[in-house]
């Protein structure tokens, strides 16, 4: 696929696409979206993590399924706030796409187009801090391009928002430009730079056992069945952090995790590599992932199965895992039917750690959006605890930073309210040098602050690692 052929047969289509919808504006009075989906051929090399510096860039990547999307600049972009905000989200968008003028090739179904992209603050009544600039309670975009690739082939999206004085001639000249630099070969890679991790300091670890203690005692006392309780490090870079990089990384070796990554600005880029799926819907199918409790991998493969079996057996890990299983059901419950779940837990493995695993699947009771899914999953015992709101009162009282958009739900939506939203765990905030890097441990009865910490410190490896920084010190 050359650029060239891509601009002679896929973006001169938008011609009337956009005269169609300078029409539909004049009648209604206010801009209407023009999208073009086209099927671009094979291109097994194309690189989505050569987009990452372009404004609103987005990356969702499963390498292990062969499945990318690569977003950059917005159409249009949609905030909301507070505790409606998917509501008003899926509102904003729905209304969007009705009055859209659309096109999608017959070869490019991969699925009902135009995609957006949204992203959730963890919780929107935690006060904001300026870490979190640029990332609102709730955002979603439908971008200005998008490649998605399957496989070897990619599919192609244009979007636009038209209004009775644009000129077909000049948005289209506009478009072929940011298609140039949307497909172009990705540059050379950034010089490789040193990063380090801050030492948190013996006050924090003395604060993180307080509040696990504290917890624990609080749960004891009936507050609560489990809370999650995060920490937050940093690590410094000796120059602006090679965001492409550490993407990079993370595809190579968490391959059966999701790749995501979000820019915010010129600096700011929110990134990770989560294991765990809050929730995939497609026509009225749905599958949800339960991910909780963990262990370290093996030296050996003997080794391995030999931890792997300890945490199957671990009276409190399955406890913890019992928790969420049972809360993701009775969740899903409220809009699904034909709920099917293994009886027992199993092992998911990754480069560092394993978790007792329970995969769901369910039938939708009816039409619904993915976003209607995703409001009455999040937060989950695995990111928040139960009750759900004990488990929130209790983080906002012994967190002391706002966790912004990590354990947040984020991912994509098709056009008939389909999409994917995974947890944003195993996660980092960038901004220019400094990388922002938070974990999550459930706390429950029995647990253990050392223990815990040292969960906690597993957990960062993923992000420590892509960094390139070094281990975090010894305690």
């Amino acid at each position: 696929m050359s650029t060239a052929t891509f601009q002679l047969q896929a973006l001169g289509r938008m011609t009337p696409l956009i005269q169609r919808a300078r029409d539909r504006s004049a009648r209604l009075g206010r801009p209407v979206l023009a999208s073009l989906t086209a099927h671009l051929g094979p291109a097994p090399d194309y690189d989505p993590s050569s987009v990452i510096a372009q404004p609103d860039a987005f990356i969702w990547e499963q390498p292990q399924r062969g499945f990318a999307l690569a977003a950059a600049g917005h159409a249009t972009r949609l905030v909301a706030a507070g505790e409606s905000r998917f509501a008003d989200i899926r509102a904003q968008l729905t209304h969007l796409l009705d009055e859209a003028a659309t096109l999608q090739d017959s070869g490019a179904a991969l699925r009902p187009a135009p995609l957006s992209f949204a992203g959730f603050a963890f919780d929107p009544a935690h006060p904001d801090d300026v870490a979190w600039f640029g990332f609102p309670e709730a955002l979603a975009i439908v971008p200005r391009l998008l490649v998605a690739r399957s496989g070897a082939h990619l599919f192609f999206t244009a979007n636009l928002m038209v209004d009775a004085a644009t000129d077909p001639a000049t948005a289209l000249e506009d478009l072929r430009a940011d298609a140039e630099r949307l497909l172009a070969p990705a540059s050379p890679e950034a010089a490789t730079r040193t990063s380090r991790l801050l030492d948190p300091g013996l006050e924090a670890r003395a604060s993180w056992d307080d509040s696990v203690t504290g917890l624990t005692s609080r749960i004891a006392a009936g507050d609560a069945e489990k809370v999650v309780l995060a920490r937050r490090v940093q690590v410094e870079s000796d120059g602006p952090v090679d965001v492409r990089n550490v993407l990079q990384r993370l595809r190579e070796r968490y391959r059966e995790c999701t790749v995501f990554a979000l820019r915010a600005g010129e600096d700011a880029c929110f990134l990770g590599a989560t294991p765990e799926m809050l929730v995939a819907l497609s026509g009225r199918e749905v599958r949800a992932d339960c991910l909780a409790g963990s262990a370290a991998r093996g030296a050996t493969d003997a080794e391995d199965a030999a931890i792997g079996a300890a945490l199957l057996a671990d009276d409190k890990e399955r406890r913890e895992h019992a928790i969420v299983a049972r809360s993701l059901h009775e969740s899903l419950s409220s809009l699904c039917h034909d709920i099917r779940e293994p009886e027992m837990p199993g092992l998911r493995r990754f480069a560092n750690v394993q978790h007792l695993h329970t995969p769901l699947e369910a039938t939708t009771d009816g039409r619904r959006h993915v976003l209607e899914l995703v409001q009455r999953l999040h937060p989950s015992a695995a990111t928040a605890g139960l009750p759900r709101e004990a488990s929130l009162s209790l983080i906002r009282d012994h967190e002391p930073f706002s966790r912004g958009w990590y354990a947040g739900p984020i991912g994509w939506i098709d056009a008939e309210g389909g999409g994917e939203f995974a947890v944003a765990l195993r996660s980092a905030l960038v901004r220019d040098d400094v990388a922002s890097l938070y974990a999550g441990c459930g706390i429950v009865p029995g647990s253990d602050p050392g223990r815990e910490y040292a969960e906690s410190q597993l957990k960062l490896q993923a992000m420590l690692w892509a960094l390139d920084a070094n281990p975090e010190p010894a305690s």
